[in-house]
């Protein structure tokens, strides 16, 4: 037997085919699963989703509960003094920057009549806090077309409570010049609007001082568009609708449409912009109404209520 134990050397293994094809596809995997975020924090997260509210903006504040002039639908009972006739007011309040949260856009809708109402309008500034102004109020009359121009001031005492006041040089006929309001309870206001709930077809009274057009009807598209066939004031039509949510994550929607040029229109060739809501009706048989009012930039506007 030999004295000593012979030294082996370990002999290398020969890679077959099928093992470098192994080696492959385990590098190819750990490749896709780097570029994919596989193990780690994805790319892409579920705030980018269509529909989420603008990071840069705080949430909806809800104006039950605060004590700041807030966005959202408020509504007023007025008794008036010439026919002692308790009327409603609806204000409106929506934001209008991005860049500038302070920055607002205000309607009120004085129904001196049941159905076809007096229109206020103007850029506000100052919410978020508990005074707002308007430096260029408009005010426009239903039935003569009277357009009056002042300021205005809107506060909030107490939470849940809006209070209004508008200067201009009136007449005995004008409306109020203040008026306090509560958040309209059928509208979840601190909510975001959706399509979903404006979308389809909608008939109603159309108001635009000089008359009304009774059965009016609109299609708004799921993309937001609108449109209607229908003329009013003879050969009046709009064109170029659109409705989008609010910014700010408000129930509220921003509206906007042309008016072409028309021998007897009153807003022929402008741009009119404004706001419109929906809450629960209040007729048998219905479950929504629609809302909206929109102004050119003189004033003069537009409103429109409808149920379904």
């Amino acid at each position: 037997m030999s004295p000593y134990t012979p030294l082996i050397t370990p002999k290398a293994k020969t890679f077959t085919l099928g093992d470098w094809w192994v080696a492959f596809l385990s590098i190819a995997l750990a490749l896709l699963l780097t570029s994919c975020g596989g193990g780690g924090t994805s790319g892409a997260s579920t705030s980018d989703s269509i529909g989420t509210s603008d990071p840069t903006l705080p949430p909806a504040a809800n104006p039950n509960t605060s004590t700041n002039v807030s966005p959202g639908v408020y509504t007023a009972l007025w008794i008036d003094p010439s026919d002692k006739i308790t009327k409603t007011i609806t204000s409106v309040v929506m934001q209008t920057s991005t860049t500038s949260p302070v920055s607002a856009q205000f309607y009120a809708l004085y129904f001196n009549s049941p159905s076809d109402p007096d229109i206020y309008s103007g850029s506000l500034s100052g919410i978020g806090s508990n005074s707002a102004v308007i430096n260029s109020l408009g005010y426009f009359q239903n039935g003569t077309g009277t357009l009056r121009t002042g300021t205005a001031t809107l506060t909030v005492p107490e939470a849940g409570r809006l209070d209004t006041s508008v200067s201009y040089a009136s007449m005995s006929t004008d409306g109020p010049r203040s008026w306090s309001a509560n958040p309209e309870s059928s509208l979840k206001q601190d909510t975001p609007a959706a399509i979903s709930s404006i979308q389809g077809k909608w008939t109603g009274r159309w108001s635009y001082a000089y008359g009304f057009a009774e059965n009016f009807t609109v299609n708004i598209s799921d993309t937001g568009t609108v449109s209607s066939f229908m003329t009013f004031q003879s050969d009046c039509q709009i064109t170029n609708g659109n409705v989008a949510p609010a910014i700010g994550g408000v129930n509220l929607f921003n509206l906007s449409f042309n008016v072409p040029n028309a021998t007897q229109c009153f807003v022929k060739g402008q741009s009119l912009t404004g706001a419109a809501y929906i809450t629960r009706s209040t007729i048998p048989g219905k479950t929504q109404q629609l809302q909206w009012v929109a102004t050119a930039p003189s004033g003069r506007g537009i409103s429109f209520r409808a149920d379904r």
